[in-house]
């Protein structure tokens, strides 16, 4: 026989590194035999940079970046410039990229201590988890053997891989272990300084909103928290797998806690600890959804300067077609129950797959749905879509990315209700961040992540309905369209031109526009085509701020507190920033005062209040601002209205979004006391939240006029059969509270928002008390959607007018009273 290897090696030609040549000499599979056009620009693209050694890769979903990636490291080990680590977001999809290299004939592996990885015979193939995470195999603090080494790295999903970093390097104790019971103990009064009841909402463990440590409580009790977190990190406690990774930074972390687990999260995640990645020659960021290029800097330390120019193909239009329809902005009268019903009549037809964020969202879909999945059982349900039959319509919980779901298996998408953060310490910086526009840049790429589940090759196509009010408000507002990919951006532009053929039509009319794009209507495929065409690729966006506070974070690292300090301010100082970072900032700077002196720390922390009241209180507490006793209800709703609202769509769509969290939910606690505050506001009182703003005084503070006040405490997650000693006693302080800040002569109501009116006997009723349940609730929410409807028909800049539907829809102040009821009788 001959030796054809023999006279290969003879032949003395070493390895191809440009990636088309490289390709074409692979012993690929049937179908693998040449680059798409997308694959090849980028490969190109790639090539012409790949001496720089942080790049980030930009494609559509279904772009082909997986062969993409494979091929770069493949060319980057023939360079002698390995081992070659590809890094996919979960086991499911490292399982396809396993697949997708033996189809093109590249040699992998998912054994990185192995000889075939360590040679660089063979590619390895991981999961996010094993790459990052407190024991990881490649740490120079791996106990058991040599720590598994880096040449290439290809991070798959890169947005899906920054969320388990900052899961991974962190530590999260439950509210059963012992150490989070000591840990709370220990700063009890610190929490209880921030605010009474959010601490007593902890300690009770009812649901509430995330309580943070403050930072000088936590550097000057470090010392008793160490030992306590020591016991949780040994064998088969939580934080086992966690801990080796952020001990040596605990001085430079936060602790958030909640009534169900403590987080304890560096400032940065401490990426340095996984040491074969911070010392990989070369690290390819793979995305097809990632707007802002910031977090690759904040969360894996990558060079600024080569994330800001990303490489992308031609163009940004390369990408499945989606009609996507948002129902309530189109008629925001529309009844959800009505539009999921119709849903599901598709489903008859077309396999429709759900997406929602929590158990919750899924209850309405149950009586339609051929199956609920979460966690492990998604996988199931995917493979069943995939098969080819019809399975009708499926709910998937809190699984926006890491599915594929191409031609058949979905036609009808529906992301219904926007992403929950889950974490203490997602729900603390979601609140932070999302001050200035209502949502933020995690949850604006969940969504578009989860609208790409239906369309995974450019000759795809699905039909895409964005549920509820808020997830509408993203299609019209210009805060947060921008924020999503231009091929994205380009099919909301369009679906905003179809809204407008059908505005304030009934759900039949919707659902016949959809069946039309369903049915491959010539026009409408036409149309989406052309709305894709020459659409320039998103130019890389790395901001001041996110420099910055990696800049910091490492210089802290090494103690270098005062140069850190420097870093951010510059950056809370720049023109550009919005107040809601500028405060996220001054707080960080603060926390880095701080740690050499601790007075002016404070003083910094001042600064961050009056940019964010999302951020920590000082020590000192904060000013209160009383509220002036409104008297021109009209005069002043107009105005607001007027100078906020351009058009009637939006008017409605703002009011949808209060009413859709002016609802008892134990889970939606702060969001109800939000609403409430914007609710006031809109119909013209004036609006506070004392206790979210400085620590003290009631949930709620309305002013109605008349020198008239209502005192609000609102208990939303409350089940209980009757109103409690410790939710009187937070309404008799928060009265006593205002009668020290207001005027002897104002009036006050003590107002109660609970599902019962009774109180038991322990309890002393509070004189005069008001009770707003769960139907008044109700109620209010209806007369308030009529409202707005009546406005977007009759306008809101005429006081008159505006004072005119005010009282017809029993929303002026002499009204209100009607949306409460009398406390009464006592429960035993």
């Amino acid at each position: 026989m001959v030796d054809f290897d023999a006279m290969l090696a003879d032949a003395g030609q070493s390895d191809p590194i440009e990636p088309r040549e490289l390709h074409a000499l692979l012993n690929k599979a049937q179908g693998y035999g040449k680059l798409w056009d997308v694959q090849g620009q980028v490969l190109q693209r790639w090539h012409e940079r790949r001496t720089e050694r942080d790049l980030v890769i930009k494609v559509n979903t279904g772009g082909g970046k997986t062969v993409d990636g494979l091929l770069i490291l493949q060319s980057y080990v023939n360079e002698g410039k390995g081992p070659g680590l590809y890094v996919a977001p979960n086991k499911h999809l490292a399982r396809q990229v396993l697949a997708e290299a033996a189809n093109l004939g590249i040699s992998v592996t998912t054994d990185v201590d192995g000889a075939q990885y360590l040679a660089s015979e063979a590619i390895g193939v991981i999961n996010a988890h094993e790459l990052v995470n407190g024991r990881t195999k490649f740490s120079s603090r791996r106990p058991t053997r040599p720590r598994a080494p880096i040449g290439a790295v290809v991070i798959d999903d890169a947005h899906a891989a920054i969320a388990t970093t900052r899961t991974q390097l962190a530590l999260s104790l439950p509210h059963t272990s012992s150490g989070y019971k000591q840990l709370l103990d220990l700063f009890a009064s610190d929490l209880r300084d921030q605010s009474v009841n959010g601490y007593l909402d902890v300690f009770e463990q009812r649901k509430g909103i995330p309580m943070r440590v403050p930072f000088w409580a936590w550097r000057e009790k470090l010392d008793q928290v160490v030992p306590i977190l020591r016991v949780e990190a040994q064998d088969e406690k939580p934080l086992f797998w966690s801990w080796q990774g952020v001990s040596d930074h605990l001085a430079l972390c936060r602790a958030v806690f909640s009534d169900r687990e403590l987080t304890i999260t560096p400032h940065c995640p401490p990426i340095e600890h996984v040491t074969s990645f911070v010392e990989a020659q070369h690290r390819i960021f793979l995305t097809a959804t990632l707007a802002d290029d910031s977090v690759l800097v904040t969360d894996f330390g990558a060079d600024p300067e080569s994330i800001s120019k990303p490489i992308t193909p031609t163009t940004a239009g390369d990408i499945g077609e989606r009609m996507i329809l948002a129902p309530q902005e189109i008629n925001p009268s529309l009844d959800p129950k009505k539009i999921r019903k119709h849903v599901a009549k598709l489903s008859k037809t077309h396999n429709t797959v759900v997406i929602v964020p929590s158990e919750r969202w899924a209850k309405p879909w149950e009586k339609y749905a051929a199956a609920v999945a979460v966690g492990d059982d998604v996988e199931k349900i995917v493979d069943r879509l995939r098969s080819g039959s019809h399975v009708g319509l499926v709910v998937l919980i809190n699984r926006y990315d890491g599915i594929d779901l191409p031609n058949d298996a979905c036609r009808v998408l529906v992301i219904d209700g926007l992403p929950e953060a889950f974490s203490p310490e997602e729900r603390l910086r979601s609140s932070m961040v999302s001050a200035g526009a209502g949502v933020d840049d995690r949850q604006v790429q969940r969504i578009e992540q989860g609208m790409g589940r239906g369309v995974r090759s450019n000759e795809d196509h699905c039909v895409v309905f964005l549920l509820g009010p808020r997830l509408a408000q993203l299609t019209v507002d210009p805060r947060t369209v921008t924020r999503f990919s231009p091929a994205t951006q380009a099919q909301l532009k369009l679906s905003r031109r179809v809204a407008s053929q059908i505005d304030n039509v009934p759900i039949e009319k919707i659902m016949s526009t959809a069946k039309q794009a369903l049915d491959r209507d010539p026009g409408w495929v036409k149309l989406a085509l052309q709305a894709l065409r020459n659409i320039a690729p998103l130019p890389g966006h790395v901001t001041p701020a996110a420099i910055a506070e990696r800049r910091a974070f490492e210089l802290a690292q090494n103690g270098a507190y005062k140069d850190a300090v420097v870093a951010v301010s510059e950056a809370a100082a720049a023109d550009a920033t919005e107040d809601s970072t500028a405060g996220i900032l001054l707080e960080l700077q603060a926390t880095y005062v701080d740690l050499t002196d601790p007075v002016l720390g404070q003083q910094v922390l001042a600064q961050a209040r009056v940019k964010n009241t999302n951020v920590t209180k000082p020590r000192a507490g904060v000013t209160y601002v009383p509220l002036q006793a409104h008297s021109a209800q009209s005069k002043s709703c107009a105005e607001r209205l007027s100078a906020k609202f351009a058009t009637p769509a939006a008017l409605c769509l703002e009011a949808e979004a209060i009413i859709e969290d002016l609802v008892f939910d134990e889970l939606r606690i702060d969001q109800f006391e939000e609403a409430l505050r914007k609710a006031g506001n809109f119909i013209g009182l004036g609006s506070q939240r004392p206790e979210h703003d400085t620590g003290a005084g009631p949930d709620n503070l309305w002013a109605i006029g008349g020198n008239v006040f209502w005192v609000i405490e609102a208990k939303t997650g409350a089940k209980s059969n009757a109103i409690g000693k410790r939710d009187i006693g937070q309404l008799s302080t928060s009265m006593l509270w205002f009668g020290d800040r207001y005027d002897p002569e104002a009036t006050s109501v003590p107002v109660m928002v609970h599902r019962a009116v009774q109180i038991y006997g322990d309890a002393t009723p509070v004189p005069g008390m008001r009770v707003i349940t769960e139907q008044k609730l109700g109620e209010f929410a209806s007369a308030l959607r009529n409202f707005s409807q009546a406005l977007s028909t009759n306008g809101w800049t005429d006081p008159d007018v505006v004072g005119r539907l005010l009282d017809g829809h029993r929303l002026s102040a002499g009204f209100l009273e009607e949306y409460t009821v009398r406390q009464r009788g006592v429960r035993n």
